[in-house]
């Protein structure tokens, strides 16, 4: 997937906790309303493990804004009952990132 803009996530790992994300108790499927966060400024980041840009996505997720700050986002699943926890940090894991200088 092609970014419209920088994006950016407080150091390299994306790996989802059970506490980051919703799912559904009986099929484990993740509710895509909450997810790994990513921010619009690497300055807000960069105390997590530096800033590191995302140049790619996989067409599995994608990036909504959440919260009061209009810079914040997450990575969530494309649609609702698409991929399980564990599948989810699998594409999770495709992700491509560089680091913000």
């Amino acid at each position: 997937m092609e970014l419209k803009q920088p994006i950016y996530r407080g150091g390299n790992q994306f790996i989802a906790k059970p506490n980051e994300v919703k799912t559904d108790p009986k099929t484990d499927f993740v509710k895509p309303t909450n997810g790994i966060s990513v921010h619009l400024d690497p300055n807000k980041v960069r105390r997590f493990g530096g800033a590191y840009k995302i140049i790619y996505l996989p067409d599995t997720l994608k990036i909504i804004q959440r919260g009061r700050d209009l810079q914040h986002y997450e990575i969530v699943p494309r649609a609702a009952n698409l991929l399980t926890f564990r599948q989810f940090n699998e594409e999770l894991r495709k992700i491509q990132v560089i680091e913000e200088e």
